[in-house]
């Protein structure tokens, strides 16, 4: 972990833990496993989103802030933007 760089000014200036770029993700401190979850699901939402996700993350925070921010609450685990499809049993009888 280094205490230098954009990203790490960024994080503690403005408070926040880690801040993720697609598959990159910066800590501001040592992370915990929820953290860790918190972040992927972040990644994860990079890989669905693509290269939209940032300017689509910066017009949700405009419009929404930090605490009710769709895509925050979904790698919170609080909102399911992206449901799984779910897969029935087939009935054999």
């Amino acid at each position: 972990m280094s205490d230098r760089g954009l990203a790490h000014l960024v994080l503690t200036r403005r408070g926040y833990a880690a801040i993720t770029f697609g598959r990159v993700v910066v800590f501001a401190r040592e992370p915990t496993d929820l953290l860790w979850r918190h972040e992927l699901r972040h990644t994860r939402q990079y890989e669905r989103i693509g290269l939209a996700f940032l300017p689509l993350y910066l017009r949700l925070y405009a419009r929404h802030g930090y605490a009710a921010h769709p895509l925050e609450r979904e790698a919170s685990g609080t909102l399911a933007l992206f449901p799984t499809k779910t897969v029935l049993p087939v009935d054999s009888g």
